[in-house]
């Protein structure tokens, strides 16, 4: 009885180990996602800039808080996406991630929304590329 449950636990310690090492395969479709999430972002943050004046009237950060606060994990999800790709860019999309984070966030600078779009350039470029490559 013993033996066994010590060969279980062996077997269920081994199978854990090496799925914990595996190295996950990014899907070609994380440059379209990383595309689309940045661009959403973006459009949330002038969308939030335009809306709220915390500098004016700072009452307003509650507000936009209840009404956008689950944008920063969105973005922060983002920088997550552009730390896995495996790209020659891989370190201004994580950039630009952090800009986008900057972006659509309440208290967040409205000049962080304009290093998006050149991002979304060269993703889009490298998305054809890659596609004519194929």
């Amino acid at each position: 009885m013993k033996k066994s449950l010590y060969i279980i636990a062996l077997l269920l310690i081994n199978t854990l180990t090496h799925a914990g090492n595996m190295n996950p395969q990014v899907s070609d479709d994380s440059l379209q996602k990383l595309y689309s999430e940045l661009h959403y972002l973006r459009e949330v943050g002038l969308e939030i800039h335009a809306k709220y004046d915390l500098k004016k009237n700072p009452e307003q950060a509650r507000f936009c808080g209840g009404e956008y606060g689950y944008v920063s994990t969105r973005a922060k999800a983002t920088i997550g996406i552009a730390n896995r790709l495996r790209s020659d860019n891989r370190e201004e999309y994580i950039q630009t991630g952090w800009k986008a984070l900057e972006c659509a966030s309440c208290r967040g600078d409205v000049n962080s929304c304009d290093a998006i779009p050149p991002t979304l350039d060269v993703i889009k470029a490298e998305f054809k590329a890659k596609q004519s490559a194929q």
